[in-house]
């Protein structure tokens, strides 16, 4: 399934559910505003923030500290005292935890109070290159999960903080930038669907040769998630988030038995404080054009069938392009790991999953 096509719509759903849209209410407005210091930060933001708490908007602040504090003393109280605080240490673990978080409290919490107004800061310090890479992403893929949603996103960047290559990103993925004279149009904006390509586009490299290897078909779920216990046991992963890591690649080997080839490899090793596990699929292709980045819609999962020749799952065809059951795979093994890297073609599929040792 392709997520551009089904996860905005479900977003879009979501908050119609909350408010009826009227006007502009239900467009998404997606921007970064570059600063160097915090005064000029404030100059955009305050007035940003002030509009949509003097209109009844929803408005969250996720930032650092320091902004945190700045921001509340421009604000004065009584605005102050309307606007949600978040800490970014906290909301920003890993992407696809942002990402679901910010799905979770919109239908829960910010749009039925009205259309979102949010200002975050994303926290580029201490990141793997991997890491930096997916933040990118998650940066682009907001444009996409959230379209025709009553969202509007202003993203703070430190030019003088932030390394050159974060902040070349910064204007490849978000559509305006913003300042104190207004908005304007990015001229590196990139397509979602061609930035997400490139992120995709190196290889993986292969597994180590000491990692632990075990293949599986029909009926051979419970050894799999025997072997995958106890070898996260013995890579250091704590007895508590085991049982999220066997779901996450239960999750990957189930649908590599239901739509995919029927039988797959997985691998396992553990690396700079991580443990990572490979899935792989040699005899189908994945169509993964933002694939697991939307919440299923709510009602059970569509039953597995046999496929037809030509049909997703059977040869010579490629899963996920119509399976609602893929997406929502992916979708429930995205949120239980840090990281997912899925590579696809004609030798099959990849997908590696990458849970920390130290914390969730």
């Amino acid at each position: 399934m392709i997520a551009r096509q089904a996860g905005a719509p479900r977003a879009r759903d979501a908050a119609a559910k909350a408010r009826p849209p009227a006007g502009g209410w239900d467009v998404l407005v997606h921007r970064a505003v570059p600063y160097g210091w915090p005064r000029e930060l404030a100059l955009t933001a305050v007035p940003y923030l002030k509009a949509g708490w003097s209109t009844g908007d929803a408005v969250v602040v996720i930032a650092s500290e320091p902004v945190r504090v700045s921001l509340r003393e421009r604000l004065g109280p009584e605005a102050g005292a309307g606007i949600e605080f978040i800490d970014s240490a906290d909301w920003f673990g890993g992407p696809m935890r942002a990402l679901a978080g910010y799905h979770d409290r919109m239908r829960a919490d910010w749009w039925p109070r009205g259309r979102l107004r949010l200002l975050a800061e994303p926290v580029w310090d201490g990141l793997s290159p991997l890491e930096t890479r997916e933040w990118q992403r998650h940066e682009s893929l907001l444009n996409v999960v959230f379209a025709g949603t009553p969202t509007s996103i202003m993203c703070a960047y430190d030019t003088v903080a932030l390394p050159p290559e974060v902040l070349a990103a910064m204007a490849r993925t978000h559509p305006e930038l913003a300042g104190p004279d207004g908005p304007r149009p990015s001229p590196e904006y990139t397509d979602p669907a061609e930035y997400y390509a490139e992120c995709n586009a190196g290889a993986l490299p292969p597994p180590p040769a000491s990692a632990a290897h075990r293949m599986f078909g029909a009926g051979g779920l419970p050894p799999l998630r025997a072997f995958l216990a106890a070898e996260a046991a013995r890579l250091g992963l704590p007895e508590a988030r085991t049982l999220p890591f066997v779901l996450a690649v239960n999750e990957v080997a189930t649908m590599i038995i239901q739509f995919g080839g029927g039988h797959g490899s997985a691998r396992l090793w553990g690396r700079a404080g991580e443990l990572v596990c490979e899935v792989a699929d040699p005899g189908r292709a994945l169509a993964d054009r933002f694939l697991g980045y939307a919440p299923p819609p709510p009602g059970p999962p569509p039953a597995a069938v046999p496929a037809p020749p030509g049909a997703p799952g059977a040869p010579g065809a490629q899963v996920g392009q119509g399976g609602q059951g893929v997406d929502g795979a992916m979708w429930a093994v995205r949120r239980l790991c840090h990281i997912v890297q899925i590579r696809s073609g004609a030798d099959g599929t990849r997908i590696r999953m990458h849970i920390r040792l130290d914390h969730g």
